[in-house]
C-alpha cells in the first residue's frame, strides 16, 4: 500500500530532526538546524534557513494535532519552541538584531503561526513569542517607506526594493489585521515588479547614484520561484479581509494568475510525465521551490479560488510531492555516511534538491546534504499533506 502524504510528512520530520538538530553553542533548551549534514565544524550562518525550519516544524504540530497525535504535536511544538530560543542566542540574545528584513520577516510569519498553534492546542503561549513578534513587526514597519514610490527595503543599506521582502512584510501585515498597510505593499509590487505576461514577478528595484540628488533606478529582471509564493498567500488572505465585492475578486485573480504563472514558468517534466516544480539549486536557493509550494497548497485549499486555479495548484503540489517522495534515498546515519541503504539502526530519507531528478543523481552520495534543500523537501511534503486532508 502507497504510503499516505502524512507518513510522508512524518517522514521528513524525523529526517531533518535526525540529520540537523543541534544545541546552539551546546546552550541546553536551545535548537538549531545545522548548516548541512554531516555537520560542518564551522558553517555560515542562515538566519532565515531557520525561520522556514520553524515553519516546517509548525506544519508538523498542526498535521499531528489534527491527526490526533497530540505527543507527536507538543513534541514538534517544542522543537519550534527551542529552535526560537537558539535563534536569539545565536543573534547575540535578540532576533531582531539583523540587517534584513526578507530575514525577519520570515520569522514573524513563523512566529505568527507557532503562536496560532500554541493557542489552539494549549490556549497559551510563551512571551517569548508574544515579545519576539512584537518586536520583528517594528523592525518591518521601519523597513517600508515610501522611497521609489512604496514597498520595504531588503536591507538596512536601504538601495534595493524587492519582492522577497515587500511580500512577506505584507503577508505579515496582514495577519496582524493591518489591511491597509499590507494592501500598500501588495499594489506597490503588481504596479512596479509584476509581468503580468509570464504571470511572475521581477525581483526588484535599485536605487542607483543614491544621494547624489539625481537618483536612477534599474529594475532586477531575475525571476525566482519563491518570489510568487508569499505574494500568492497575501493574495488570498487580502481577499478574505476586504468587503467590497470588486476588491475581492481582483485579489482573487491576480492569486489565480499566480497560480497559472507558476505552472507555466515555474515547472519541468517529471519522472511519472506529469510537471513537477523545478528546484533552483542549493544554498539559499534550495530553499526557493518549497517556499511556492507552501503557498500552493494554500491555494489549493481556498473555497474562494475559482476550480480551475485551485486544481492546478493542487496538482503542482501533489505531483511534486510524489516525486520528491519516489526519488528519496534512505540511509542509516549511524553508519557511514557513504554507504546508502545500510542497515541496523533508524532509516532516515535524503531529498532531493531537484524535484525531477532522483536524490541519486542530484546528490552524489558521500557528498554533504545541505538544510535547505532537505527542509524545502519536508515543506513540499506537509503542504501536500494538508492538500489532501481539504
Amino acid at each position: 500500500m502507497p504510503e499516505s502524504p502524512a507518513h510522508r510528512a512524518a517522514t521528513a520530520a524525523r529526517s531533518v530532526d535526525r540529520l540537523f538538530g543541534s544545541r546552539a553553542f551546546r546552550v541546553p533548551g536551545t535548537y538549531l538546524g545545522a548548516v548541512a549534514f554531516p555537520h560542518p565544524r564551522r558553517g555560515p550562518w542562515h538566519y532565515w534557513w531557520q525561520a522556514h525550519l520553524m515553519e516546517a516544524f509548525v506544519d508538523a504540530a498542526a498535521r499531528e494535532r489534527l491527526a490526533g497525535h497530540h505527543d507527536d504535536a507538543a513534541r514538534a511544538r517544542s522543537r519550534a519552541h527551542q529552535l526560537l530560543r537558539g535563534i536569539a542566542v545565536h543573534s547575540g540574545g535578540r532576533v531582531t538584531n539583523n540587517v534584513f528584513f526578507d530575514d525577519m520577516a520570515w520569522l514573524a510569519l513563523a512566529l505568527g503561526r507557532l503562536r496560532h498553534e500554541d493557542v489552539t492546542a494549549t490556549g497559551a503561549t510563551t512571551r517569548a513569542v508574544q515579545d519576539d513578534g512584537v518586536a520583528l513587526a517594528r523592525r518591518l514597519d521601519a523597513g517600508c517607506d515610501g522611497n521609489l514610490g512604496g514597498g520595504a527595503w531588503w536591507n538596512m543599506t536601504r538601495d534595493y526594493k524587492n519582492t522577497a521582502s515587500t511580500a512577506p512584510v505584507a503577508l505579515t501585515f496582514l495577519r496582524m489585521h493591518r489591511v491597509a498597510q499590507a494592501r500598500e505593499l501588495l499594489t506597490w509590487l503588481f504596479d512596479t515588479l509584476f509581468d503580468a505576461e509570464r504571470g511572475v514577478f521581477l525581483d526588484g528595484i535599485r536605487m542607483v547614484a543614491a544621494g547624489s540628488g539625481s537618483e536612477i533606478t534599474a529594475v532586477d529582471p531575475h525571476v525566482y520561484t519563491y518570489n510568487s509564493g508569499p505574494v500568492l498567500g497575501a493574495a488570498l488572505e487580502l481577499a478574505e479581509a476586504v468587503t467590497d465585492p470588486d476588491e475581492k475578486q481582483l485579489w482573487l485573480s491576480r492569486a489565480a494568475a499566480l497560480v497559472h504563472g507558476a505552472a507555466r514558468e515555474f515547472t519541468v517534466p517529471g519522472p511519472h510525465d506529469r510537471p513537477v516544480l523545478k528546484g533552483q539549486g542549493g544554498g539559499d536557493a534550495g530553499l526557493f521551490t518549497g517556499i511556492l509550494a507552501r503557498y500552493l497548497g494554500d491555494a489549493a485549499a481556498s473555497s474562494a479560488l475559482d476550480a480551475e486555479a485551485r486544481g492546478n495548484a493542487r496538482a503542482l503540489v501533489a505531483d511534486t510531492a510524489d516525486a520528491l517522495w519516489d526519488g528519496r534515498r534512505e540511509f542509516d546515519p549511524d553508519e557511514d555516511f557513504s554507504r546508502p541503504g545500510a542497515t541496523g539502526g533508524e532509516t532516515v530519507a535524503v531529498f532531493s534538491p531537484e524535484p525531477s531528478q532522483h536524490a541519486n543523481q542530484a546528490q552524489r552520495t558521500g557528498a554533504p546534504v545541505e538544510l535547505s534543500t532537505q527542509v524545502q523537501a519536508w515543506t513540499v511534503l506537509e503542504a501536500a499533506a494538508r492538500s489532501a486532508d481539504r
